[in-house]
């Protein structure tokens, strides 16, 4: 009987250990591959998917450059047209290399072709620059444009800088395609020629946007 009752209780009893096998008896010793939303935060989970999303929008040009190397003549007068063909804001640089110590130099902006071109007298002190909008305050007379930069080029410098920033604005047309006509002169006559850099930022207005091509017409 003694026996018999102890048989019963190992049966009854905890149940033997059997080497590997008792892992896979009990759920709770068994490593489970657990969901994405229970290793990652929700917020995290959401940031993540956004930057995904935001990778793929980043592929989309938002800003091509341009760049021309170009030469003033020696009577002081450059002129170049910026082709853009997209709606699309321009940022335009204009570098005059070695430029003579006092000496002004003047940025004109068209938005059509000038009907004058090449050098003439101008008085950069009896015209406001345009700043932003153009209009009769920086308009110069004869049809040379309107003002939109001048800089004094101070003594030892190596080069003086001109910027504009226009902008074909037609969101409801952005296809369509637009110029900028952009003239760089040197307000003293020292018949000296000098080399240029001219650097166009084409940036998006609501798509994309494409690499403008730069011509010099004078």
């Amino acid at each position: 009987m003694a026996g018999q009752r102890a048989k019963c209780a190992r049966i009854g009893g905890r149940p033997a250990r059997i080497g590997p096998a008792r892992a896979l008896l009990r759920e709770r010793d068994v490593r489970m591959a657990k969901p994405l939303t229970r290793l990652v935060p929700g917020a995290t989970l959401l940031c993540l998917t956004a930057l995904a999303a935001s990778s793929l929008v980043g592929c989309a040009d938002k800003e091509e450059h341009a760049r021309l190397d170009a030469t003033m003549t020696s009577d002081g007068y450059a002129l170049f047209a910026v082709d853009n063909d997209r709606q699309q804001r321009n940022d335009v640089t204009f570098r005059v290399k070695d430029a003579e110590p006092g000496a002004t130099y003047a940025l004109l902006y068209s938005p059509d072709a000038p009907t004058s071109a090449g050098w003439f007298q101008l008085d950069v002190n009896s015209r406001s620059r345009c700043g932003g909008d153009l209009g009769p305050h920086c308009e110069i007379q004869g049809g040379f444009g309107y003002l939109v930069d001048f800089v004094k080029a101070p003594e030892g410098a190596t080069e003086i800088v001109l910027r504009d920033d226009r902008c074909g604005c037609d969101a409801k047309n952005d296809s369509k395609s637009w110029t900028g006509h952009w003239a760089v002169m040197r307000i003293e006559r020292t018949n000296k020629p000098n080399q240029m850099t001219v650097d166009v930022w084409a940036k998006t207005l609501q798509s994309i946007a494409t690499e403008p091509d730069i011509t010099q017409l004078l």
